[in-house]
């Protein structure tokens, strides 16, 4: 329990509420202190200039009646007056009988009035007197007791100690409401990621009404799911997609060392063709490997892309003039439209060149004799736009969906040699560069590729 995010929440809730408490109640305290010390001084003072005022109207006869009506009115033991002649002698005298300690005596040529806070006797209570000179060269003094002072000073504490009492628990509770109300997105999120973890992929973070935070949290959280679904579903395709693709170069490499096993007396010719079938599927399979670790590598981010200056239409000239002899051959016509100036992008060159190749290879494959493919690369608002067009067979309505899926191969394609990775491959590519790729076609007319990369 103590180590639960819950309990220490509300730990710290508690104390910061305790802490601001105190911090207000001392500040509270001083000034409720100041104000009734001031109180105090203030009714010592209007005392002390009223029997001065008196004293000089009515005499010491006067005076005596007053303090003797005063000390009764503040309770005798904690109210003490007396006064001085001119010549210092004490003519009046009302002094509590506890108050044992020497009381101190006006400086004759200080100020007119004079103030002491003194200690009346051994259990330490403490008094405060004014001394105030009278018209006449005497000194009234007024003094009363602080026993009241502190004693409300004492009411003062107990009732913050009460009230602390109130706030901690009040603290704790709203502390205890307050996490629980946070922390249950929080268990949200623990439940659903339990649900998963048991393999329920399907299930969604919904935490509408649990702040902005947890709202983006869970966003990014069913984003991530998303994504993670997605790879899940991709790995079950690729691996059913290689139990069929290498289930065929597998069994054919079989077949051929198992029938040239068998033909002892065959001739070494017939042997080495055998093997070099044997290679050459084996090349075949090392390839389409190969070319699957690096689409699943690219497309979950592990891939280390360098990042460099390139030239984009340098590029695709040195592929134009790579596959331009295989276009010969094949009667097809295959020309560039791009001019000589750098066309720069940051990149991997080694894979746009390899994407380009791979566009290029598909665009020749599915082109007939007499066909034309026509490359280009140029500037745009977005970036960079590399285009490749051909008048080949073109693309069924039904196939154009499923060209970037791996091993999708559609039916004009089925005749021709190649494994389906290649333009799931180019798209890889084109993603991990932030860019895109797109397919437009018409059956029997051609089809046009569209790779935009940012410059």
């Amino acid at each position: 329990m103590f180590r639960t995010l819950r309990f220490r929440s509300t730990l710290w809730h508690t104390l910061i509420f305790a802490m601001m408490a105190l911090i207000i109640f001392a500040i509270a305290y001083r000034a409720a202190a100041s104000q009734l010390m001031a109180a105090l001084s203030a009714d010592i003072e209007d005392t002390a200039v009223e029997f001065s005022d008196l004293y000089q109207s009515g005499g010491i006869s006067g005076l005596r009646e007053e303090v003797a009506s005063e000390s009764l009115s503040h309770d005798s033991g904690h109210f003490f007056a007396r006064y001085f002649n001119a010549a210092g002698e004490a003519v009046l005298v009302n002094r509590p009988a506890s108050w044992l300690a020497p009381l101190p005596l006006p400086a004759l040529h200080g100020a007119d009035k004079q103030w002491f806070d003194i200690v009346v006797n051994a259990e330490s209570d403490s008094a405060r007197i004014l001394s105030v000179r009278t018209g006449d060269g005497g000194w009234i003094q007024v003094g009363v007791s602080l026993q009241g002072y502190y004693t409300q000073l004492q009411q003062i504490i107990r009732l913050f100690g009460w009230s602390l009492i109130f706030v901690v628990i009040a603290g704790v509770l709203t502390g205890w409401w307050q996490v629980r109300h946070v922390l249950a997105g929080v268990d949200q999120v623990r439940r659903t990621a339990m649900e998963i973890g048991q393999g329920d992929l399907d299930r969604r973070l919904v935490l509408d009404g649990h702040g902005q935070e947890l709202v983006e949290l869970a966003d990014v959280f069913n984003t991530m799911l998303g994504r993670i679904q997605h790879l899940l579903g991709e790995m079950r395709d690729v691996s059913d997609h290689i139990a069929h693709d290498l289930r065929t170069p597998v069994a054919r490499i079989r077949g051929i060392a198992e029938s040239t096993l068998m033909q002892q007396n065959s001739a070494a010719g017939g042997k080495e063709e055998a093997l070099a079938v044997i290679v050459e599927e084996s090349d075949r399979l090392s390839a389409m490997i190969n070319t699957m670790l690096e689409i699943a590598q690219t497309d979950s981010g592990v891939a280390l892309l360098e990042s460099a200056p390139v030239d984009i239409a340098a590029l695709l000239r040195e592929a134009h003039d790579l596959f331009l002899p295989v276009a010969e051959d094949a009667d097809i016509d295959m020309i560039v439209e791009s001019g000589a100036a750098p066309i720069l992008l940051t990149g991997d060159a080694v894979r746009l060149q390899r994407m380009i190749a791979n566009l290029l290879d598909n665009a020749i494959k599915f082109t007939p004799p007499g066909g034309r493919i026509t490359c280009s690369a140029g500037m745009t608002n977005d970036g960079v736009e590399l285009l490749i067009s051909d008048t080949g067979i073109g693309i069924s309505t039904t196939a154009l969906p499923h060209l970037f899926e791996r091993f999708y191969r559609g039916d004009n394609s089925r005749s021709k040699p190649g494994n389906g990775l290649g333009l799931s491959y180019a798209r890889s590519i084109a993603r991990a560069h932030g860019g895109e790729i797109r397919i437009a076609s018409n059956p029997g007319q051609g089809s046009v590729v569209t790779v935009t990369l940012p410059a």
